[in-house]
């Protein structure tokens, strides 16, 4: 198999990030001069276990699409996996997998750090994994690429609902199902008045209710307390989190100390930024547009690092919105960039930030329970990077699980969307397509 080939079955089955921005895998796959193909198995965010599950259930059947995609490419493949999930190492290793063994901290999952650990690569200030001749995709997205050799299209994502409910676990789970029937799946939640988020616990959504749909980046719905610090931060008004940023910085660094692409060699300090909201004479320019090198990670604020219990992310996260609303593309010095030296003693153990967020409780073994069987599905159009898809299908239309319902946009980033259930179009809008399932 060629690269073009293999890119043209990536592309016709939709395959995007299953999580983080959902960036067009076909894309990535164009990329030239690429010697290093890293397959992101850290899965560092606190309480998550579906790359995990993934790893212990398919291992040959990853390895064998890592194979094909080593040969179409001309590269080497390594899966990275934190040396305390032994049994997912063990199962690669059997199967044929190189394997780069990970330190048990967060985040070790940002692939400007998995590149470091894996390859003894940094990519430059702004830039991507392709700068540094390599691909980074994670274990699910990986497994969707196998199913694209095979001509099957993305229908269905892997999702593990934990946190405070009866019966937690992890499903395959047909695309635009409502979280809430996950929820209810799993038992229901075992608390009053909880927060539903899409994502881990420090960098997903948060959520008043469980009516969001599931989508190719989705990996888990978590469900907290809402009376939790997530929750108070994560729905802090921007008004209220700016303010704040203001009058209550003490200028301490314990934000920049802890700061993952700082220790990397980035020059990102969010307490400097930080000083640049409360100040205008100190909003120089170059300050102000290092808050693009954020990775969001959440280390710096309240829930770990800021004593004044402040959240650095999210003023890094307005300041962000308002660069790309603006069109601003800060361009950042080509430098070499090395490791801090006080690096090594300044990562965050997994362990003791699930002690100090109190999710221990919640870190408990999940088991897989097969595919979830869905009634009802609302398709987004946007599960991806870039456009929202094209409907290609009429209402009162009969599909069938994998037919294509909207395709990639004409000359533009996006991917193609497929029907994750057989039965009927029952409403198409341009944010959904709803179909009602054939059996029912």
């Amino acid at each position: 198999m060629t690269k073009d080939e293999l890119t043209e079955l990536v592309r016709n089955a939709g395959v995007v990030g299953a999580g983080g921005a959902g960036f067009p895998t076909h894309v990535k796959l164009q990329a030239t001069d690429i010697d290093t193909y890293v397959i992101n198995g850290a899965e560092c965010e606190p309480l998550l276990y579906v790359d995990q599950t993934l790893m212990l259930n398919w291992a040959s059947y990853l390895i064998a699409a890592s194979q094909a995609i080593s040969s179409a490419i001309g590269c080497k493949v390594v899966f990275g996996v934190k040396q305390k999930h032994g049994d997912c190492i063990n199962a690669l290793q059997v199967a044929g997998g190189d394997v780069c063994v990970l330190g048990d901290y967060y985040p070790a999952g940002d692939e400007v750090i998995l590149l470091h650990e894996c390859v003894g690569r940094i990519v430059p200030e702004g830039g991507l994994p392709l700068h540094v001749g390599a691909i980074v995709n994670n274990v699910e997205t990986l497994y969707n690429i196998g199913r694209a050799l095979e001509g099957k299209p993305v229908t269905h994502s892997f999702v593990q609902v934990g946190g405070a409910v009866s019966s937690p676990g992890v499903w395959s789970v047909p695309l635009g199902v409502e979280a809430s029937r996950l929820v209810e799946a799993a038992g229901g939640p075992t608390i009053d008045e909880p927060v539903f988020v899409d994502g881990g616990p420090m960098m997903g959504q948060y959520h008043k209710d469980a009516n969001f749909p599931v989508t190719k980046m989705t990996k888990a719905i978590l469900v907290l307390p809402s009376n939790s610090a997530f929750a108070r931060y994560e729905n802090m008004p921007v008004s209220v989190m700016l303010r704040q940023a203001r009058v209550a910085c003490c200028q301490c660094n314990e934000c920049t100390m802890v700061c993952s692409r700082y220790l990397i060699g980035y020059d990102l300090r969010p307490h400097k930024i930080m000083q640049a909201m409360a100040y205008e004479s100190m909003r120089l320019p170059e300050i102000v547009q290092s808050a693009m090198l954020c990775s969001e990670c959440n280390l710096c604020s309240g829930l770990y690092a800021c004593p004044m219990h402040l959240s650095p992310r999210r003023v890094n996260q307005v300041i962000k919105g308002a660069m790309r609303q603006q069109g601003v593309k800060p361009q950042f010095e080509k430098k070499a960039i090395y490791p801090r030296a006080e690096r090594p003693f300044r990562l965050v153990p997994t362990k003791r930030l699930m002690s100090r967020l109190g999710l221990d409780t919640y870190d408990v073994h999940l088991p897989f329970n097969g595919e979830f069987v869905a009634e009802r599905v609302k398709i987004p159009l946007k599960q991806h990077t870039g456009a929202p898809s094209v409907p290609v299908v009429s209402l009162h239309d009969e599909v069938q699980e994998g037919d294509l319902i909207a395709k990639l946009p004409d000359n533009a980033l996006g991917a193609n969307v497929h029907a994750s259930i057989s039965g009927l179009v029952e409403e198409i809008t341009s944010e959904y397509i709803a179909i009602r399932a054939s059996s029912l």
